[in-house]
């Protein structure tokens, strides 16, 4: 098992975050990002960015004899890149850009700290792990499964309505987020944070009511979201009780 974090690990991970924010974000010009997109691996601007994300790695690290770190930091960095322009500017790629670029990270900072380590005996270590396990698999439930189930519990009162206003897919998502946000604060033992998001809907809700129609379309929203939370609280609950005993 990997030894308890000292100070000069936690500033390490948080160089290399830094790092790549600056490089990512800070430092990558708009029309970097429009060039990678029109001309894919053919952009110059990518090959720069890469390289300003490999330089800047490998400065913020400390660690100036490890070469090979920074490169495999960069190399990833280039084939998410790569892959994202292929796929296009959208919210969901560039999340999952993000997500891939911050895991690489982390697995650098991992080895910059653990230089020895196993890497195969760890990664197993970690999916044998029954709390690692129980919390991955409590919020994919909750995320997908739960809403699924949601939304066939909620069908008949759906179906009285013509249309619902609203952003396309916009409940999705604020139900998505709930249920996360929901499992965290169950997960550390947070309830006071669940009685103010029903409290806060609740109000905004109820607040847009002007005609019976408006009261119905509240009504149906509310009672989604009081399903949403029980789905969500139920599994937080379960999820305790498991990691307790382990």
């Amino acid at each position: 098992m990997m030894p308890l974090l000292n100070d000069f690990d936690l500033a390490l991970l948080f160089r290399l975050l830094i790092a790549h924010f600056v490089g990512d974000f800070i430092l990558q010009k708009r029309s970097w990002i429009n060039d990678k997109l029109t001309k894919k691996w053919f952009s110059g601007s990518l090959y720069l960015h890469v390289f300003i994300i490999g330089a800047l790695t490998y400065l913020f690290s400390g660690y100036y004899s490890n070469l090979w770190i920074p490169a495999v930091v960069m190399i990833t960095h280039y084939f998410t890149d790569v892959w994202k322009s292929v796929k296009g500017d959208v919210l969901r790629f560039f999340l999952l850009d993000q997500i891939i670029h911050i895991f690489i990270i982390f697995l650098a900072w991992y080895f910059y700290i653990m230089p020895d380590i196993d890497l195969v005996a760890s990664i197993t270590t970690i999916l044998n792990n029954p709390v690692i396990l129980t919390i991955i698999l409590a919020y994919l439930f909750v995320i997908w499964p739960a809403g699924y189930l949601i939304a066939k519990i909620t069908k008949p009162w759906q179906e009285q309505f013509d249309t619902i206003k609203g952003l396309k897919d916009a409940g999705r998502w604020i139900g998505m987020i709930e249920r996360i946000l929901i499992l965290t604060f169950v997960l550390i033992n947070q309830f006071t944070g669940i009685g103010f998001l029903i409290a806060a809907k609740s109000i905004l809700r109820f607040s847009d009511i002007k005609n019976a129609e408006d009261r119905k379309e509240a009504e149906y929203i509310l009672l989604g979201t009081m399903v949403s939370f029980i789905f969500a609280i139920f599994v937080g609950l379960l999820a305790v009780q498991i990691i307790k005993h382990h």
